[in-house]
């Protein structure tokens, strides 16, 4: 047989024998499918606040007995430790409906900063609230007289975000009067076991708002600010933006409890024309716009101390290489990295102050002003 003919049988042989192999060897079995093991997570136990909601007076007495009698150092659960853990308990559960005051924690709770209003934008104008006194009302009048006798401002960020723990609700109220017609049922005062409450009025006044208002709030709006938000954002559907308020809209006593302790808590709640209550609810904004707390005190101290708030409004970028100035022949970046190789500090090197709230508030009016003059140019 020649080498071609065996070249030309060799694939035959070759099939043939693979055919014989498969034949001869058994066939495997298929694995058993391993069994499964379903593992279920354990589930979390219940918070102790839901545990203790669920025991009825009976239980709750037979708890305070096996503790006080059986518990291995009951000599540490004598009467006034048990009432001190009960009124623990009890202000923990109230949350700021009442709290435990030392002179110096009431006086930090003041808000530390002031009036003040500047031109925010080309047609915004910016007032923010500090202590909400009568001094303010009169800074707020001059305000609104100044923005208003400007053809060019229509808007005005009202920012209520100052911390405020309490203040008058009269001032409340003749803040909203600058905002809303004469006679109108602005909010209620609603004291337990008083049928009547107390009514808000809105008075006439020579210096009324005829600008289009967006809010600022946030976590440390106080009771002043919640009302006014709650009142104008029903009564107008205004814009709010920011953080959910706390429902701080009540009105607190203070009594003193031995040395340097003050008591505080709730005696009155704020309730709206329609009975609408927001103690504990708070108000909550229209478009969510966290700006951290720090920052915005930072800012608004800056404020204070004399910087324009129209600074804080654009954020400055550090000049970088682009076409533009490859074009030129020219290197932006030059100033920046002669600082920096001379270990001098550079206008960069720290963020800017940022206020989200504030900022999103401008670029909004901003925005619809532009649209607004594009759609007039179309007609």
């Amino acid at each position: 047989m020649t080498p071609i003919m065996i070249r030309g049988l060799l694939p035959t042989l070759l099939c043939s024998a693979t055919f014989a192999v498969a034949q001869e060897t058994p066939e495997t079995p298929p694995a058993a499918p391993a069994p499964k093991v379903v593992t279920t997570a354990p589930r979390p136990a219940p918070p102790l606040g839901t545990l203790v909601d669920t025991l009825d007076q009976a239980a709750l007495q037979e708890a305070f007995r096996l503790l006080t009698n059986d518990y291995i150092q009951e000599e540490d659960l004598d009467p006034l430790e048990v009432n001190r853990a009960a009124l623990q308990g009890l202000l923990e559960r109230l949350d700021f409906g009442a709290m435990l005051l030392t002179e110096r924690t009431r006086s930090e709770r003041d808000s530390p900063f002031g009036f003040h209003h500047a031109r925010a934008h080309e047609a915004v104008g910016y007032v923010r609230f500090g202590r909400y006194t009568e001094e303010e009302i009169g800074q707020f009048d001059a305000a609104l007289k100044e923005f208003q006798a400007e053809k060019a401002i229509t808007h005005l960020i009202l920012d209520l975000r100052s911390p405020q723990a309490q203040a008058e609700f009269s001032i409340a109220s003749r803040i909203l009067s600058r905002f809303r017609p004469p006679n109108e049922l602005l909010f209620k005062i609603r004291r337990p076991g008083n049928d009547r409450p107390t009514l808000f009025v809105s008075a006439p006044e020579a210096d009324s708002c005829r600008l289009e208002t967006i809010l600022l709030v946030d976590r440390e709006t106080g009771n002043v600010g919640e009302i006014i938000a709650a009142v104008l954002k029903r009564q107008t559907d205004c814009l709010v933006i920011g953080e959910k308020t706390p429902g701080l809209a009540v009105e607190y006593r203070d009594v003193p409890l031995g040395e340097d302790r003050i008591l505080r808590y709730a005696i009155a709640e704020v309730v709206l024309e329609d009975d609408t209550s927001i103690f504990r609810t708070g108000i909550k904004p229209d478009l969510v716009t966290p700006t951290p707390v720090k920052a915005k005190a930072d800012l608004f101290r800056a404020v204070d101390g004399g910087k324009p708030l129209a600074g804080f409004l654009v954020q400055k970028e550090r000049p970088r290489m682009n076409e533009a100035a490859l074009v030129a022949g020219t290197d932006p970046e030059i100033d920046y990295y002669l600082l920096l190789s001379q270990n001098k500090p550079t206008p960069w090197d720290r963020p800017p102050l940022q206020d989200r709230a504030l900022q999103q508030a401008v670029d909004l009016l901003d925005t619809t002003r532009f649209l607004g003059s594009k759609d007039k140019g179309r007609r």
